[in-house]
């Protein structure tokens, strides 16, 4: 496991150096919102990620909006609009309000 910690750089550039060590962003696990889909383990790979590639909360925030497809991409973008730029506990705690909504499933 690689951790950086990168101190003569700008945050924005220490940033990009620590988003070069995670996997692609396609290599990410996406939510679609259809059918029978473990959003736990969506949740949960997404924290790992961050946990061990050391990714700031703003990062996963920023790239959110990439992780979700379909009706899920709606959802993401009508929360956004309506609410701003929250947390990434935010944004888990508004995925597990929706996943307790029997319309979600």
């Amino acid at each position: 496991m690689t951790i950086l910690f990168i101190t003569d750089l700008s945050h924005q550039d220490n940033n990009q150096v620590l988003m070069k060590e995670a996997p692609q962003l396609k290599e990410w696990p996406k939510s679609t919102g259809e059918g029978e889909y473990d959003y736990m383990s969506f949740i949960k790979t997404i924290e790992m990620l961050q946990e061990y590639y050391a990714i700031p909360d703003e990062l996963i925030t920023a790239i959110l909006h990439s992780l979700f497809k379909k009706s899920e991409t709606r959802w993401y973008y009508g929360i956004r609009q309506t609410n701003g730029k929250f947390t990434c506990s935010w944004w888990k705690n508004e995925i597990y309000t929706k996943l307790e909504n029997d319309a979600w499933r």
